[in-house]
């Protein structure tokens, strides 16, 4: 059967072509993601495994504050861990991102997403996470060392006048130490800058205090039996690991944080897959049907029904083979591809050789095969039923089964879909907008359950304003005559426009809503100063701002993260009148009065999630701990406070960092807010990553993240689309195939060959136009439910682009056109006795 499935394909190489495309690209985008993210995380695990010191150890915060804001202990603790017996050394370790390194030109290092580091010196050699290559130790702050690689790029040499920018100031200070890269841990391999230990301190904290003690051990000692006295000896202000726990947590950080990024690119594999199963159901299902009377043959001469299904189980076995194997190949290409863009980014990128692993190579192949075949069963199962007395018939045809159980299954998902919407609705925020996300996919594959039944009708509908000429009537009918092929190939293209046509409007709400909150929330600020660099930036900002000619009032917004319970919250802090003016608030209860007290203002949306209304208290947990905070009033949803804030003074006394993230500017009256922006640029060019906006440019800023994510899903589905394209073609150069005799004897009778072309245009058409309408109902209809949903949490405009879903939709049709370019050419080529002649 093996044999007989190999030689069909070869027979009919055409023909499976696009069912191996489909389950190549599928397979591929799965096993470039796990080549890739298996690769890089192998590179960056070597780093963990070379750790420097015996025992690490940290403070321990109640929440995770990041390497930019990182938890500190003074020196008095190093001193007790030095005395712990079997410590031969304990050096205190200083180690900050969010560092700005700044080219000779003053532009910043682009650095591709990887975050650059400050260090302070390290004083036991033995322990030191970096080793000095040139030049001596940098002292004081007119003095700093950079990494050979950052040096080398930027064109640095000892003696050369630097700039930086911490996240406390600006700094310019003379290169003197030309040093590695972090050697192991988060930084290893990153930009790096080092001073000495209290310029390290003033400049990257703006205090005392340090970030890590690494120590060493003394000979013949058990690194695990001292990293458990000292334990004993500090309490549980601490987090002691040996060398080989640091490795162990690192690896495991990094399979999560890669895990994420590889979950991205298999959902779109999935999407691909899934889409590409329509093209592999509609092959297998027109195949079988054009070669019933060779199967029935079979049958005729022997062959049990197992053998007839396990035929053309074969067929697929080999497409699935193939596709996987191509996918495969494709995907560690494109794996390689990325990870030689990384290694000539010209900077110290770890490497390591492809990570090519047998689970990688096995579950592309489960994926790829396991598809194929499972889309090719229905098919292969209906061929084995064919009888062995249909090989003497001229007309053999395969039964076609009752639609009914697929109906009422269609129906019951349909049903179901109808529940969590309005559940959804009812619920309103987050979880209501998942619960209709979660119905727009049963929806979806209600509809292509159901679509049998509709199909017909709809065509008709769609193609009734194209005319009753021949070709057009003709075309119409041959989407119409096969109802479950016509919806199998346009569901296809349903599931992507869906996709689609969702994304627009929730983008489309998301950027409408940003307009109007920028425009009723910014009341006084003219100026709004951002930071496109670091999330925050030095208070020195704020000070020089303060004294520019034409500015009246600068006001401070600064934000960090915290937790309440289990909520995971966002803390701002405000400087005086910011919410009398600056920013324009309106409130539900309460009022801003109580911030002068300590008492916090919370969004809407936020204390309904929390259970918070005026006078409650409620434990906010920061990095220094718990501290009890009394709610002072409630906020109607504001997107520039979405955040539990506190005054400035509060704020502080419960750990927040001091630097700010927003700094919003009154402009003084008969002063020219453009002129004031210029000289704030002049003023602050040793910061190149501040942005001075007024509120339309502000407004355009905050709508690039919108555009740059909805371009970058949009890349992705326009595979699926592809995927959908193709099947259109393969329905159509097979339903050439299976209607040759017919064809023929429509070119006798008189039809030439354009109106040939133009009937198999029509019936690409209006399969591509059922496939883009009913993706455009489904995706307008949840995308704006979603966005009811959401009306507190950001999208409270919703706005429905009607002329890119209008663009959408003729789009559909110009893919009708272009998919029957090529099976009508084929078409039109075909001999007419040849074809009459056809059985």
């Amino acid at each position: 059967m093996l044999k007989l499935g190999l030689r069909a394909v070869l027979a009919h190489r055409l023909r499976f072509v696009l069912c191996t495309v489909a389950v190549l690209l599928g397979v591929a985008f799965a096993g470039g993601a796990m080549v890739f993210t298996d690769t890089l995380s192998a590179a960056l695990k070597k780093n963990f495994t070379t750790s420097t010191a015996d025992i690490t150890v940290t403070p321990v915060t109640p929440i995770d504050a990041g390497t930019n804001r990182p938890a500190t202990f003074l020196s008095t603790l190093v001193e007790r861990v030095a005395a712990v017996p079997g410590v031969v050394s304990a050096s205190p370790q200083l180690l900050v991102s969010d560092v700005q390194i700044l080219a000779p030109d003053g532009k910043p290092m682009e650095t591709y997403g990887l975050p650059s580091f400050g260090s302070a010196w390290p004083r036991d050699a033995r322990t030191a996470q970096f080793k000095l290559i040139d030049g001596e130790l940098p002292w004081g702050v007119g003095q700093l060392g950079l990494d050979q690689s950052t040096a080398t790029r930027l064109g640095y040499d000892l003696g050369d006048q630097v700039r930086i920018v911490t996240p406390t100031r600006a700094v310019t200070a003379n290169l003197t130490a030309i040093t590695t890269p972090g050697l192991a841990g988060v930084s290893a391999g990153a930009p790096l800058v080092t001073f000495d230990a209290t310029t390290a301190q003033l400049f990257l904290l703006g205090k005392p205090g340090w970030t890590s003690i690494s120590v060493a051990v003394k000979p013949g000692a058990d690194p695990g039996t001292v990293s458990k006295a000292i334990g004993q000896t500090i309490g549980g202000s601490v987090k002691v690991r040996t060398a080989a726990q640091v490795t162990v947590d690192g690896e495991n950080d990094l399979d999560h944080t890669f895990g994420g990024f590889s979950t991205v690119l298999v959902m779109f594999a999935g999407l691909a897959l899934f889409v590409g199963t329509f093209l592999i159901v509609n092959t297998f299902a027109m195949v079988v049907a054009q070669r019933s009377r060779e199967l029935a043959m079979l049958r005729a001469i022997g062959a049990s029904r197992g053998q007839v299904t396990g035929t053309v189980l074969a067929e697929a076995l080999v497409i699935g083979v193939i596709g996987s194997t191509l996918g495969l190949l494709v995907g560690i290409g494109v794996a390689a591809g990325i990870r030689f863009f990384y290694q000539h980014l010209e900077i110290q990128i770890p490497t390591a050789p492809m990570q090519i692993s047998a689970a990688t190579v096995i579950t592309c192949y489960l994926i790829g095969v396991g598809v194929t075949i499972a889309a090719a069963y229905p098919a292969a199962r209906r061929a084995g039923k064919l009888p062995p007395i249909a090989a003497m018939r001229d007309d053999v045809t395969l039964p076609e089964r009752s639609l009914l159980v697929r109906l009422l299954i269609g129906a019951f998902m349909l049903l179901m879909a109808l529940m969590l919407y309005l559940i959804g609705l009812n619920a309103g925020d987050l979880p209501g907008a998942i619960l209709i996300g979660f119905a727009a996919a049963i929806t979806v594959l209600g509809v292509v359950m159901v679509s049998p039944l509709i199909s017909r009708y709809v065509v008709r509908a769609l193609m009734w304003p194209f005319g009753r000429t021949a070709p057009v009537t003709l075309g119409r009918r041959n989407a119409e005559r096969n109802p479950r092929r016509t919806s199998a190939t346009a569901s296809a293209l349903m599931i992507s426009v869906a996709l689609i046509s969702g994304l627009l409007v929730i983008a489309a709400s998301a950027k409408a809503s940003i307009d109007k909150s920028i425009t009723n929330e910014l009341g006084t600020a003219e100026l709004v100063i951002t930071s496109d660099g670091p999330a925050s930036f030095s208070t020195q900002v704020a000070d020089r701002v303060a004294k520019v000619s034409g500015v009246q009032s600068v006001h401070q917004v600064r934000q960090q993260a915290g937790q309440v319970g289990d909520t995971a919250v966002q803390v701002s802090g405000v400087g005086d009148g910011t919410l009398d003016g600056s920013i324009t608030t309106k409130f539900d209860a309460g009022s801003a009065a109580g911030l002068r007290d300590g008492q916090a203002v919370l969004p809407r949306n936020l204390a309904k999630t929390l259970g918070l209304s005026v006078g409650k208290t409620f434990d906010l947990t920061m990095t220094t701990g718990k501290h009890r905070i009394t709610v002072g009033g409630i906020l109607a949803p504001n997107r520039q406070l979405n955040a539990i804030v506190l005054s400035l003074p509060a704020y502080e006394s419960v750990g927040g960092t001091a630097s700010d993230s927003v700094l919003y500017l009154e402009v003084a009256q008969g002063t020219q807010a453009a002129q004031v922006a210029a000289v704030i640029l002049g003023q602050l060019k040793d910061y190149p990553s501040i942005q001075v906006r007024d509120q339309q440019a502000y407004a355009a800023g905050a709508r690039g993240p919108v555009n740059s994510a909805l371009a970058a899903v949009g890349m992705l589905l326009a595979l699926a689309i592809l995927i959908a394209i193709l099947g259109i073609i393969n329905t159509l150069a097979l339903g050439v195939v299976e209607r040759t005799r017919e064809i023929g004897l429509l070119r006798a009778i008189g039809m030439d060959r354009p109106q040939l072309r133009r009937m198999l245009r029509v019936e690409s058409i209006a399969i591509s136009l059922l496939g883009a309408l009913l993706g455009l109902a489904i995706g307008v209809l949840f995308a704006a439910s979603i966005q009811s949903a959401m009306v507190d949490n950001g999208l409270n405009v919703r706005d429905i682009p009607v002329l890119q879903l209008v663009v959408a939709a003729l789009a559909a049709a110009v893919v009708g056109v272009l998919a029957a370019v090529w099976p009508s050419r084929r078409a039109a080529r075909l001999d007419v006795l040849q074809a009459i002649a056809t059985e």
